[in-house]
C-alpha cells in the first residue's frame, strides 16, 4: 500500500495532543450542514481510492441476539486519505413495533498515526446518510436520463434515496411507492415536490414501467419481484439484498455488479444470494472507468454496504465538527 501524500492528513486526525474525544450526536451531526453532493462526492472519492487498492475493508462478521437481529463489526482504513475507523451497528426488526429505530450504532475513528481513538459518531446517522449516498455513487455512473421512480418500501431509507434520486436525477418526472404502511407511503410521496405521485397497489404495480427501481424493504416478500414489467433499461437498486427482487431478477440482468466481491463472496451461497449469478464486474472498477456499464438492458447493482463508505463519511463530519465546533468533548482514554 503507498503511502498517503502529505496533504491528506489536513484537517483529519490533527486534534489537540491530549485525550480529548469527540462525540457528536444526532443533533449535532445534523447541525453540521452537509449536502447530498458533498456526502455522495466522500463516498465516491472512496470508491476511487478503492479501485486503487489502496483501501482495506474485511468482510463485516456477524453477531445476533436474537433471530430477527443482527450486529456487525465494519473496520476500514483508507490509505489514500489515511483514514481509520470502525463501526458497530445493529439492526433489529422488532424494534417497530417498539417504536424504536430498527438501526443503532456507533462509529469510532482512530488517528491513523497513534490509533488514539479520536471520535465517536452516531453510526444510526451515518448508516443512514451513506447508503443512499452508494446508491447516488451508482447513479452517477449509470447513462441515462430518468423519468419514472419507483421505490419498494417507504421507511427512513426509502425516504432518503428518494432525496438522493432527486438529487442525481432532478429530471424524474413520476415518483410511485409502496409500502405495507399507506401513512409511510404517503409520507414519502408528500416529498416529491410537484411530481406526479401514485401510491401503488402492491409491490409488482410499483415497478410498472420504472427505469429506476429501489428496495428498502426489511421483510422479504413473498412472491418476490422478477422485475419483468419494469423499464427495458432499468436500473435496479435492491438496497436489502434480496428482501424484495427475485433471483431471476439477478439472472435476466443486462449486467450485475456489487459493491465488493470479496465482501459479496463472504456470503453468497451459503448466508444469502444462494443459485445467484456471479457479478461481473464490483462498483469501484465502475466508478475507476475500468468497466463501462451497458446504455442497453436493465442494469442491477446490490450494493452490501461497506465500512469504508462509513469511515469516510465520519471522517468528512469529523472535519466539518472539529472546524465548527459542533459536538462534545469527553476525556478518554
Amino acid at each position: 500500500m503507498h503511502p498517503p501524500h502529505e496533504s491528506a492528513r489536513e484537517g483529519y486526525g490533527e486534534t489537540m495532543s491530549t485525550n480529548q474525544m469527540l462525540v457528536l450526536n444526532r443533533a449535532d451531526l445534523e447541525a453540521i450542514g452537509l449536502t447530498w453532493k458533498e456526502i455522495i462526492d466522500s463516498i465516491e472519492g472512496a470508491f476511487k481510492e478503492k479501485a486503487q487498492g489502496l483501501v482495506q475493508n474485511p468482510p463485516k462478521p456477524k453477531v445476533a441476539s436474537r433471530d430477527d437481529a443482527f450486529i456487525h463489526a465494519m473496520p476500514a482504513y483508507l490509505g489514500g486519505s489515511d483514514k481509520i475507523g470502525i463501526k458497530w451497528v445493529a439492526g433489529y426488526e422488532q424494534n417497530h413495533a417498539k417504536g424504536l429505530p430498527y438501526i443503532y450504532g456507533v462509529v469510532i475513528l482512530n488517528d491513523s498515526e497513534t490509533g488514539r481513538p479520536i471520535a465517536l459518531i452516531d453510526g444510526g446517522w451515518i448508516t443512514e446518510m451513506r447508503t443512499p449516498a452508494v446508491s447516488g455513487v451508482t447513479m452517477r455512473h449509470v447513462a441515462g436520463a430518468k423519468k419514472r421512480l419507483a421505490i419498494v418500501g417507504c421507511g427512513v431509507q426509502g425516504r432518503r434515496h428518494l432525496e438522493v434520486a432527486l438529487e442525481e436525477h432532478p429530471e424524474l418526472t413520476e415518483v410511485v411507492a409502496f409500502d405495507r404502511s399507506p401513512e409511510a407511503t404517503q409520507r414519502l410521496l408528500d416529498m416529491a415536490g410537484d411530481r406526479v405521485t401514485r401510491a401503488a397497489t402492491s409491490p409488482t404495480d410499483c415497478v410498472e414501467g420504472a427505469d429506476l427501481v429501489i428496495t428498502t424493504i426489511t421483510v422479504a416478500l413473498d412472491p418476490k419481484l422478477d422485475c419483468r414489467n419494469t423499464d427495458d433499461n432499468a436500473l435496479l437498486l435492491p438496497v436489502d439484498y434480496d428482501d424484495a427482487m427475485a433471483t431471476s431478477a439477478f439472472h435476466e440482468a443486462a449486467m450485475y455488479s456489487v459493491d465488493d466481491l470479496g465482501q459479496y463472496g463472504s456470503v453468497a451461497g451459503r448466508k444469502y444470494f444462494f443459485d445467484f449469478p456471479e457479478p461481473v464486474t464490483h462498483l469501484a472498477q465502475v466508478v475507476a472507468g475500468e468497466y463501462a456499464v451497458p446504455t442497453t438492458g436493465r442494469r442491477m447493482f446490490l450494493n452490501m454496504g461497506l465500512a469504508m463508505d462509513d469511515v469516510a463519511l465520519s471522517a468528512l463530519v469529523y472535519d466539518r465538527a472539529m472546524a465548527a465546533g459542533v459536538g462534545s468533548h469527553i476525556e478518554f482514554p
